[in-house]
């Protein structure tokens, strides 16, 4: 999954607006709901390993939220969209989500942050 400590975005999962053949309205919801869960879940599970190995607290994670949410200038419990980035070989603006870039080909290292 990794290549030289990166992710790379055809190794990553299907992009959540991907909606399945098949699949109704509800059903997409139901599956939703069911990742953010899991998400909730592993993101619970990290910050206990934080607190247990490296003493970390509550007040040091609220900083760290509201610092990230005020990234953009707004507190409103949201993180924009990233901008658009230029390829590392050609310099030529990305297309998200795609693996490589459109014009010369270059294998793209995922963001698994970006938005």
């Amino acid at each position: 999954m990794f290549s030289g400590g990166h992710f790379f975005k055809d190794q990553l999962q299907p992009s959540l607006a991907e909606p399945k053949l098949g699949h109704t309205d509800d059903a997409r919801v139901r599956e939703l709901e069911l990742q953010v869960e899991r998400l909730l879940l592993i993101t619970e599970a990290l910050w206990r390993l934080l607190q247990e190995k490296h003493g970390f607290d509550e007040n040091e994670l609220v900083r760290m939220i509201t610092m990230i949410d005020l990234e953009d200038g707004k507190l409103d419990g949201r993180k924009p969209a990233s901008p658009p980035k230029p390829c590392p070989k050609c310099q030529r603006i990305l297309s998200k989500n795609r693996p490589r870039c459109l014009f010369c080909g270059e294998p793209i290292a995922a963001d698994p942050f970006e938005r």
